[in-house]
């Protein structure tokens, strides 16, 4: 196959493909017997046909992940599945210490009932999360959530100020969609009410029109140009009421009053647009009553859950995803397994709902239950040290550093830093070592300074000159923001309570 820059690709085949066969022979032997869950997991380097890599290890061709595929005989059991992925996952990110959420996600071309990403937030994100501090709500900007239920406040226009439009065009070119919303509102901001400027949540727009090319620059532009050329010379030309029609759509936003009427220059280039547009449309004027919030989510906005003004909007970027593909793949591919009645003395493990769905009355075939999840092992490396690292140097967490402590000391005490590394690292009944690394490079104190932080080690033990004055170590730990002097009799203690912290 060939790529997009037509380089010459192979589709490399995997552990998993290799033994296909007998995997879904075993699949399906578990599920007939025991009806419980199968889990498969691969950790491999995989590549991807990337147009645009960058960001170092965020975006590339080749990057390492994590798979895991799950098998259930029923959505229960496919559901109770999934939520012990999700803990697991939890379990993991939490155990690497770093500041994550878990968000509703949109399952996008994979499908599925559901799924959830795992994000951690950086400036340098190409996800916007949207959380809430009051109820713990999370979920990113492509879920489009309505609140029907919620009492829409009418502000007045004199409140609002100016209206704007913005335009979305179908891909064959057929359908134009004008959004009027605000071109201003209050939000709250860390000094009270602030005014900002109104963008059109696009990916609301998206759901009640999906046939939209948001590729469009000029969609206007490009509606009025298309359909004068299509038009016939003859004026007048009625035109059929077919698909290929053209026609428009007009919504507003909830906060717009039905009786808005747009307000234009005469000589403006929008008006004279507008002048052509509609000799086209004609009577093809379709008006969306339906009363929604079209603005984008901004820090200071309302939750939709909780009604409190304290929603936060951060760019993020993506660490792990969880798919509940239910039936999705296992029905188009036919992937079956057997169902088979309980044998007699070898069910004890199944419940009483298990046993209903393999009576005799029962027998037949049913599709697989999937599931689909994965961790970036690579693209976490690298959001890690995008989000923790500082002006001095990169910050790694205790789980994901290459020692936990390094050891750096004057050449008047490299004799004392070895027997300090030789009491953290060796074996103790009352506490567990600490994995430490003594620095004995030929390099300059100094230097060795500057490369302990740009290394990232969680904690830098130092012997200079507090230990020539009074024999006190120095233990900086950056994440923390904290550096204390400590004896070498009670420097252990003090780094496996560091280190619970880290």
């Amino acid at each position: 196959m060939k790529k997009k820059s037509l380089h010459l690709l192979v589709a490399s085949s995997t552990h998993i493909n290799n033994s296909l066969s007998g995997f879904i022979k075993f699949v399906r032997l578990v599920l007939i017997r025991y009806l419980y869950a199968v889990i498969d997991c691969a950790v491999a380097r995989k590549y991807r046909d990337e147009p645009r890599p960058r960001q170092g290890l965020l975006r590339t061709r080749e990057f390492v992940m994590k798979d895991l595929y799950t098998f259930d005989a029923n959505p229960d059991k496919a559901a109770n599945t999934y939520q012990k992925v999700r803990q697991a996952y939890n379990s993991f990110f939490n155990e690497l210490r770093i500041p994550f959420l878990v968000a509703k996600a949109h399952s996008g071309d994979m499908g599925g009932s559901r799924s959830h990403e795992y994000h951690i937030v950086t400036a340098s994100g190409e996800d916007t999360v949207i959380s809430c501090s009051s109820c713990n709500l999370a979920y990113n900007e492509e879920v489009v959530l309505i609140d029907h239920n919620s009492k829409m406040r009418k502000e007045s226009a004199a409140d609002l100020g100016p209206y704007q439009s913005w335009f979305g065009i179908s891909r064959d070119r057929c359908h134009l969609v004008e959004v009027v919303v605000p071109q201003f509102l209050d939000f709250r901001g860390d000094h009270g009410l602030e005014r900002k400027e109104v963008q059109v949540n696009t990916f609301l727009i998206r759901s009640q029109y999906p046939d939209l090319d948001l590729s469009i620059e000029r969609p206007l532009h490009t509606f009025v140009e298309y359909w004068e050329k299509q038009q016939s010379p003859v004026s007048g030309r009625d035109w059929p009421a077919a698909r290929s029609s053209p026609r428009l759509t007009l919504l507003h936003d909830y906060r717009v009053p039905q009786e808005y009427v747009r307000c234009r220059e005469s000589n403006s280039p929008t008006t004279i647009l507008y002048n052509r547009l509609f000799a086209i449309i004609g009577s093809r004027l379709h008006q969306d009553s339906t009363s929604l919030d079209l603005a984008r989510r901004q820090d200071g906005d309302e939750c939709f859950r909780c009604k409190e003004r304290s929603l936060k909007v951060q760019q993020a970027v993506e660490l792990a995803h969880t798919f509940d593909l239910g039936q999705r793949y296992s029905k188009p591919l036919d992937a079956k397994f057997i169902i088979k009645p309980v044998e007699q003395g070898k069910g004890n493990a199944l419940t009483q709902q298990d046993r209903c769905r393999t009576s005799p009355a029962r027998q037949g075939y049913e599709h697989f239950y999937m599931g689909c999840h994965g961790i970036g092992i690579s693209r976490i490396i690298a959001a890690v040290a995008e989000s923790l690292a500082d002006a001095q140097g990169l910050i790694w967490p205790r789980a994901m550093a290459p020692y936990e402590a390094v050891i750096l000391a004057t050449k008047a005490h490299e004799a004392v830093a070895k027997e300090l590394w030789d009491l953290l690292t060796r074996q103790d009944p009352c506490s567990a070592p600490v994995d430490a690394v003594l620095d004995d490079r030929d390099k300059g104190f100094g230097w060795k300074l500057k490369d302990a932080d740009l290394l990232g080690f969680p904690i830098v033990i130092i012997l200079g000159a507090t230990f020539t004055n009074s024999e006190l170590c120095e233990v900086s730990v950056r994440r923390l923001g904290t550096c204390q002097n400590v004896s070498v009799a009670h420097i252990r203690d003090y780094i496996a309570r560091t280190l619970e912290r880290l």
